[in-house]
């Protein structure tokens, strides 16, 4: 045995039991916020010591060490996890990394099936043809980028996994942040629209913009459109599912990823753009909770925009609940005849 889970303060009463505190309760002694995986030796060394080794110092090496385990994961550096996620159209998320890289194709070495399995990726290579254009598509946590894929990924057995051959779509053209376009904006606190100085309703345009853009583009759902029924976020089914798991923030971010770089085709004016049109590269995504408080999710935002560079900022994004979910669907469900005649 290499490690062991040591109390920080003493479990049993008395003074032999080291940094012992009378206050705290029997559920708070065996609590894991009580608790410090070590190796054996150091184990040992720290119940030896508590001069050196008060509670505040150990809770300090706890915090530390957990976030730094918490960043490796984020930016896919832990050893467990390849070099990050990798998703392979909708349906296909895997542990991984980027083999090789050119303008014409990346290569692949996918590890452990996250969501999919291979079977599932032989599939969407043999029904690539038929896939519909916006499900054709790379991404990459490590990059904080993705690609369109221009034809069917080749798939190679190897002894650590598979690796997979991808010819892809040069990077989809940004806008400058200015270039953003404007809108009515939204009030910080109240959500709702206000009155300017000068007695109209206050407008945001470019950079201004660009918080509100981000955070109103997070908050439509995936499917939640009659008419762009693949447009919006899959925030809600990744929460769902992943709740609670080392996976879901690696997830959420891999999703604005496919915001920023994938472009999305408009059927209705005929045009093709990234939802979050001025996002170059997303960096990372950190969930500042994981229970969203009046539907709403805080998230902090580090992404790199065309125009300005580095651009960091803490949102709240809507989170319907299941049931908001389910009755969407039906209403959804009940209007796709009209839209269906053409109304």
């Amino acid at each position: 045995m290499i490690g062991k889970a040591a109390h920080i303060c003493g479990a049993a009463p008395g003074p032999g039991s080291r940094r012992y505190d009378a206050s705290m309760t029997s559920e708070e002694r065996v609590h894991i916020d009580n608790a410090v995986w070590l190796c054996a030796d150091h184990a040992d060394l720290i119940d030896r010591d508590e001069v050196t080794y008060t509670v505040e110092t150990l809770r300090v090496m706890k915090r530390e060490h957990e976030a730094s385990c918490a960043r490796s994961v984020r930016l896919g550096k832990s050893h467990d996890l390849g070099a990050g996620l990798l998703a392979i159209g909708p349906d296909i998320i895997c542990t991984g990394d980027i083999q090789n890289f050119s303008v014409a194709s990346w290569t692949l070495r996918l590890k452990h099936f996250v969501l999919g399995d291979v079977h599932t990726l032989v599939s969407f290579i043999n029904g690539f043809a038929r896939a519909e254009s916006d499900d054709r598509y790379l991404l990459s946590n490590e990059l904080g980028d993705g690609r369109i894929l221009l034809e069917a990924p080749s798939l190679t057995k190897q002894s650590d996994g598979y690796s997979l051959l991808c010819p892809v779509a040069p990077s989809f053209a940004r806008v400058n942040v200015q270039d953003l376009g404007s809108s009515f904006a939204v009030h910080p606190e109240t959500g709702d629209l206000y009155i300017d100085g000068k007695g109209s309703l206050a407008r945001v345009s470019g950079l201004e913009y660009l918080p509100q853009k981000v955070q109103s583009l997070l908050s439509v759902q995936r499917g939640e459109s009659v008419f762009n029924p693949t447009f919006g976020i899959r925030f809600f089914e990744y929460f769902e599912a992943f709740k609670g798991t080392r996976w879901l923030a690696l997830l959420l971010k891999l999703d604005v990823i496919r915001q920023a770089a994938i472009p999305y085709t408009d059927s209705m004016l005929k045009t093709q753009y990234t939802p979050l049109r001025c996002v170059t590269r997303v960096l990372s995504l950190d969930l500042m909770s994981e229970t969203p408080k009046d539907n709403r999710l805080p998230v902090r935002l580090d992404l790199e925009v065309q125009g300005v560079g580095r651009w960091q900022r803490d949102l709240s994004v809507y989170m319907p609940t299941k049931e908001q979910m389910e009755e969407r669907a039906q209403m959804l469900a009940a209007r796709m005849p009209l839209s269906r005649s053409g109304w």
